[in-house]
């Protein structure tokens, strides 16, 4: 992103931007121009350098404001705001030289890319004229500027209202005729430049024009700017900007600038009815700013996928709201004053509130506004059922179709880019909770308890996080890459997540408590247990559970079998039990997978049935058959236990039952259906693992967990002091935005229950009077490239200098400028240095550990460290008698980079284990060397030395290897000779590395 340094307004549309971009700044020369890009979407247009300051690093630029971009960089941006892309300098560069009298003419927004060039002409030792001209005088800029640079400025108003009245060519003609120039700079609208060039043409005046062309990437890719110059055709980025203007075809020129005339009108007038809503909605924050009978009665269409394409296969159906449809039916919201859609809504998003930012084209701000409530927009804008919900509530459903919420919610999560992700800081943790499942509930009470100041981590039983979204809901419906994608961002806000954990069976409630010392726990796992008929043959192998047979295919891949493990056996003739979402979801998965008859069998009507509508309707599209009042009396199988078909009853509708649902009556008539495969789908019941193992835990007549749920100040205690419930295994199966809602309440009462001191029973007025801690400054979490994270653990914070483990919330670098040490655990070679290296030992690949400084007690310590500098101390002696003895340039050179490299292992030895370091000996005998080594001496020989300086540091690694053996395990001189064994080895292999290139006759690489 580029920061804007300076703006300053010349006019009610003229406008300079200074931009922060050292790089362009450090290259840019007059004549150059930059492409600019101000954030995504939005087009690339090129502006010509004003000025460029290679001290500060800025880029200057003079624009007016005529279309649509220019518009908006002149109304929504101001000093301190960055905008995307900012490429350059492009063009070629003016040539500048002693010419001798320079005019240069600048014509309205021209003016500023000529100051450049009439500096450069000036200080190259012309004599240069100035020619700038304006409408009037309130349009007038930079006149002291370009007086300080002109041996003469004339200033032309075409109103007369300043200056010299008239054109800037009437001056320009007066100068040819008086004082003719050697060269004309003219830079300005092109009828402009083209009027100076038809004026200098008589006087043979050579004229140089900069031509501002419409173009795309500004790199000569597209030809988009193409010009034609002396009847060839030049690109204005790469061969221009600047051209002989007598050359120039401009009657081409500007016809082709008009090409995209009708386009820049219709940006032009929508960018002023995004300013015009903007102004109302926001500024006068106007409501009931539309008529209902001024909308369109129909919810833009949601694309899909063609039926006979999907019913082949797991690609997603519904294929999103494009731009357009998404603003146009964000404009059928009326903003009404008093908004009953946010009652609808579960976790209690501010719909209006979202669907403004969508009217102004401002996606991020509706994705602020629905994480405030929600951080699951994709996941819920596709799989909640908004029609029976917040769109049930839209005011305008009373006379016309409800806005699509759920369309523009699933359109803001897709489309919007988020703000980089930063943990919540608090002074301390409100308390530890465990959230127990990895369901909409569970996931929904923890990203609002992470936000409380909450430490929070999620155990879930299976092996991937996400509950009845991975395994219940097929891709179709809610790919799997939405679910990644917003749990992330959920572990990126600081909630840890362990998979594999079943609670009640790894840990039980008690004991996470106890054992584990959470504060509180949130008890969110689902109904899970799968409800049966009890017909006689539903125990024949090819009857599945809804869970099993959606399980089967969403989370184990069993449609990709035998190529991944998990099988899924179906026949020809498919039956499935229910009419829910879960049944659709069944039916329309054995389609996909090749069944050719897929029936739904259901006791009630059509009218009855659970699904959603659009549910029910793609199914039907997908080739689906339905039996609506018929009810299972008995699977038929055969002798071997296969299923054969099913015996049906019809029915007819009676009185409503407690729900208020006309009751299924027996009829007495029956049907028989063949088919090879069952499939229940008739919801689920409380999975007793977890109540079993959790004493003094309610649970109600249902076997679900007793909570106080249900309304919107429903606190989810249970009946243990620190455990709460919520989602299906307090409610029995219901939808994702439910338990999500119930995830939201429960997190709100824990907070409060911690915040008040584990206070027992909270009450419903203690739930609402909480105001979540102050968080603290925010601070961007340190970025680690090429670290992956391996088992359920998640890494607990570290310092990103010297990755030694922080303590509480605080993200600091905890060592601040101290030199650091580091091992490596195989090699045991001992670094230093002032940041942590990331990665592999750079010696052997191994692992690498941080070390502490510490000081050597005890005889045999301190014996290991005398000896190492003995020999530290030796080395460097021998390598500065070798330096002086060389007579080959590149040796000496070599061995006091050996010497130096000498006396850096002894400072560090002598930091890390806080001992004296003697001074070197300047007396050291080479022959000695030689005998100590065990080798001959030969001074004749050039390679002497080099044969010398490998065995004596052979030698050393032999000799510290071998103490390594002689010293106890653990104790500060075995790794003392292990770290110098190391060292010594490491410079062997140079000395052999170096010797070998030596001998070669290539240059040493140190």
């Amino acid at each position: 992103m580029y920061p804007i340094v300076r703006r300053e307004a010349f006019s009610d549309t003229t406008f300079l931007w200074e931009v922060d971009a050292p790089d362009v700044a450090a290259s840019a020369q007059p004549g150059h121009f930059v492409m600019l890009r101000l954030h995504e979407g939005a087009e690339r247009i090129p502006l010509t350098v004003a000025d460029f300051d290679r001290k500060k690093g800025t880029i200057t630029m003079v624009i007016q404001a005529l279309g649509k971009t220019t518009r908006e960089m002149m109304t929504d941006y101001k000093t301190g705001d960055t905008f995307a892309d900012f490429v350059g300098p492009l063009g070629l560069p003016q040539h500048i030289g002693k010419v001798g009298h320079v005019v240069l003419v600048g014509g309205g927004l021209g003016v500023a890319p000529v100051y450049p060039q009439l500096r450069a002409f000036k200080e190259a030792g012309n004599r240069t004229t100035g020619i700038i001209g304006f409408r009037s005088k309130q349009l007038v800029f930079w006149e002291d500027k370009f007086k300080k640079h002109c041996d003469d400025l004339i200033v032309c108003t075409d109103d007369g209202s300043y200056g010299k009245p008239g054109f800037v060519t009437q001056a320009l003609k007066e100068i040819c005729e008086k004082d003719k120039p050697d060269l004309v700079i003219a830079i300005g609208p092109l009828p402009m430049m083209n009027a100076c060039v038809e004026t200098t043409r008589p006087f043979g005046v050579k004229t140089m024009v900069s031509l501002n062309a419409i173009m795309v990437d500004g790199t000569g890719m597209c030809g988009s700017c193409r010009v034609t110059v002396d009847g060839k055709v030049n690109f204005a980025c790469v061969d221009g900007p600047d051209f002989d203007g007598h050359k120039v075809d401009f009657k081409e020129l500007i016809a082709r600038q008009r090409r995209f005339k009708a386009q820049e009108t219709r940006a032009n007038e929508d960018y002023a009815h995004v300013c015009n809503l903007e102004k109302q909605l926001f500024e006068e924050e106007k409501r009931n700013y539309r008529k209902i009978k001024e909308l369109s009665p129909h919810q833009a269409k949601m694309p899909e996928r063609d039926h006979v394409e999907r019913a082949r296969n797991f690609k997603e159906v519904n294929l999103g709201y494009s731009l357009q449809d998404a603003l146009g039916e964000a404009e059928r919201c009326i903003q009404c004053a008093k908004p009953t859609c946010i009652s609808g809504c579960p976790v209690q998003i501010d719909i209006p509130r979202f669907i403004r930012h969508v009217v102004v084209r401002d996606l991020e701000g509706a994705l602020e506004v629905i994480n405030e409530a929600s951080i699951f927009p994709s996941i819920c804008g596709r799989v909640c059922p908004q029609e029976t919900q917040c769109e049930a509530q839209c005011v305008i459903a009373k006379k016309v179709e409800s806005v699509g919420i759920g369309r523009l919610e699933r359109f803001v999560g897709d489309n919007a880019k988020p703000k980089p992700v930063v943990p919540p800081r608090f002074e301390k943790k409100l308390g530890k909770v465990a959230v127990c499942g990895s369901g909409p509930a569970g996931l929904a009470a923890a990203a609002d308890l992470v936000k409380f100041g909450c430490d929070v981590t999620v155990y879930e039983a299976l092996h991937v996080v996400g509950g009845v979204l991975q395994y219940g809901i097929p891709s179709f419906r809610l790919p799997r890459d939405i679910i990644s994608r917003e749990v992330q961002r959920l572990v990126d806000v600081g909630v840890k997540i362990e998979t594999n954990k079943v609670i009640g069976k790894t840990f039980t409630v008690p004991g996470l408590i106890k054992d584990k010392g959470y504060d509180a726990v949130f008890l969110a796992v689902g109904a899970g247990a799968p409800a049966f008929l009890g017909i006689p043959g539903e125990f024949a192998g090819q009857v599945y559970s809804a869970n099993e047979f959606l399980t089967r295919v969403n989370l184990m891949g069993g449609d990709k079998f035998p190529y991944l493990d998990t099988p899924i056996s179906l026949g020809k003739s498919v039956v499935v039990i229910g009419a829910g979402n879960t049944a659709m979801d069944c039916l329309r998965v054995a389609k996909r997978l090749g069944a050719p008859t897929v029936r739904c069998v259901y006791r009630r009507s059509e009218a009855e049935a659970p699904a959603r509508i659009e549910e029910l309707r793609h199914a039907k599209e997908e080739g689906i058959d339905f039996f609506f009042l018929h009810t299972p009396v008995e699977i038929r199988v055969d002798a071997d236990g296969n299923v054969q078909g099913m015996k049906v009853e019809e029915m007819e509708l009676g009185a409503p039952d407690e729900k208020g649902r006309r009751k299924p009556m027996s009829t007495g008539r029956f049907k028989e259906l063949e088919c090879d495969t069952v499939i229940y789908a008739l919801g689920t019941k409380a999975n007793p693992i977890i109540t079993q193992s959790t004493p003094g835990l309610e649970l109600n007549k249902w076997g679900n967990i007793a909570a106080d749920d249900g309304k919107l100040e429903s606190t989810q205690a249970t009946s243990l002091p620190g455990v709460f419930a919520g989602g299906d295994i307090v409610t029995g199966g219901a939808t994702v935005i439910l338990a999500m809602g119930a995830g939201r309440r429960a997190a709100r009462s824990i907070a409060t229950y911690l915040k008040n001191g584990k206070k027992w029973p909270i009450t419903k007025e203690e739930v609402a009077a909480f105001q979540p801690p102050a968080q603290l400054a925010a601070i961007a979490p340190a970025k680690f490239s090429g670290a992956t994270a391996v088992g359920s653990e998640a890494p607990g914070k570290v310092c990103p200098k010297c990755h030694r483990p922080i303590e509480g919330d605080e993200e600091y670098v905890c060592c601040a400028t101290a030199q650091l040490s580091w091992r490596c655990d195989d090699c045991a070679k001992v670094s230093e240095g002032f940041a942590f290296p990331y990665g592999m030992c750079p010696s052997c690949g191994g692992k690498l550990q941080v070390l502490d400084g510490r000081s050597v007690e005890g005889a045999a310590a301190l014996d290991a460290i005398r000896i190492a500098f003995e020999i530290e101390l030796g080395g460097q002696a021998f390598y500065n008698r070798a330096a002086k003895e060389s007579s080959d340039p590149a040796l000496k050179a070599l061995f006091l980079k050996f010497s130096e490299m000498e006396k850096e292992h002894m400072a560090t030895l002598s930091r890390r284990y806080h001992a004296e370091m003697p001074p070197v000996s300047d007396t050291f005998k080479v022959d000695r060397a030689a005998v100590y080594a065990g080798i001959a001496n030969k001074p004749e020989d050039p390679a002497n030395l080099f044969r010398i300086a490998i065995a004596f540091e052979q030698r050393a690694v032999e000799f510290f290897t071998k103490r390594v053996a002689q010293t106890p395990e653990g104790s500060v001189e075995r790794q003392l000779y292990k770290e110098l064994a190391a060292e010594e080895k490491e410079h062997v292999e140079l000395l052999l590395t170096e010797y070998e290139r030596w001998k070669a006759g290539k240059p040493g690489l140190m």
